[in-house]
């Protein structure tokens, strides 16, 4: 009788990898995982710069006064691209106030940030810096007499397509003869 159990296991041969996979396969399929790791990566750190880079852009920015813009008598404004303007606040007019340096007068336009008038006050002295354009200064700083400065939010850019109105008909504009009689 021989005893079964006491038989010492015969070793199975290793299962042969799969055909087609080979070390040179395997080496391959790991290299193009690492490749498409760090793309990924570099894909995710493009994401967080254009986040961050957007996120800064929304924040509002310190007041800046440029000190070495000198200031230009009112009677010499014209379309410029930086102004500087002093004076004293004649009228004030919603979100828009004159200033008065004495020999003429400007129309400063605030924008939302004047809107109440609130910004500033009658017969307060003022230094304001903006772009002179359409017979009125678009106002970007205003520094009072304490020194304290107002930044404003730039003025939204000038409206150059069509009005999209009902009347609106392309090249020929609204004057144009009606063709459907």
């Amino acid at each position: 009788m021989t005893d079964d159990f006491n038989e010492t296991p015969t070793p199975t041969p290793a299962a042969a990898p799969p055909a087609g996979t080979t070390t040179v396969g395997r080496q391959r399929l790991t290299s193009r995982n690492a490749i498409l790791g760090a793309g990924a990566l570099g894909v995710l750190a493009l994401g967080f710069a254009g986040g961050a880079a957007a996120w800064s852009a929304t924040q509002h920015r310190e007041a800046t006064f440029d000190t070495s813009l000198a200031t230009t008598p009112i009677s010499q404004l014209s379309s410029a691209s930086a102004v500087g303007i002093a004076g004293q606040v004649a009228e004030i007019y919603g979100n828009k106030f004159v200033v008065s340096d004495g020999a003429a007068k400007a129309l400063v336009e605030t924008g939302r940030a004047g809107e109440g008038g609130k910004l500033v006050t009658a017969g307060e002295t003022v230094t304001v810096q903006g772009r002179f354009r359409d017979g009125f200064l678009h106002a970007s700083a205003i520094q009072h007499a304490d020194q304290r400065i107002d930044e404003l939010d730039p003025p939204p850019p000038p409206h150059h397509g069509p009005k999209h109105g009902p009347r609106d008909l392309g090249p020929a504009g609204p004057d144009a003869p009606d063709e459907a009689n």
